[in-house]
């Protein structure tokens, strides 16, 4: 968990949700993602640190899993900064 009540990190909810990398990136693709399977493996392995928009779609990603699963949404969502 990243801290109280905030929810999984993308690592540990991408460990429990049981997905496959190519079930994660087709998940996420589906989303609108744009990035390599590589990246994604390394974004939610915690190899490196995605920015928010790329976090919050793989977060999705892996919380449709849960959803699929008949449970909740589990993995944290980032806020993205707004522009001035």
């Amino acid at each position: 968990m990243n801290g109280p009540g905030a929810g999984f990190s993308l690592s540990d909810g991408w460990d429990l949700s049981g997905l496959t990398l190519a079930e994660l990136w087709l998940r996420y693709l589906a989303l609108g993602g744009t990035a390599s399977k590589t990246r994604v493996a390394a974004y939610a392995g915690g190899l490196l640190r995605p920015d928010s928009y790329q976090h919050n779609m793989i977060a999705q990603a892996i919380n449709e899993r849960f959803t699929d699963l008949g449970e909740d949404h589990p993995v944290s969502y980032q806020d993205i900064p707004f522009l001035p």
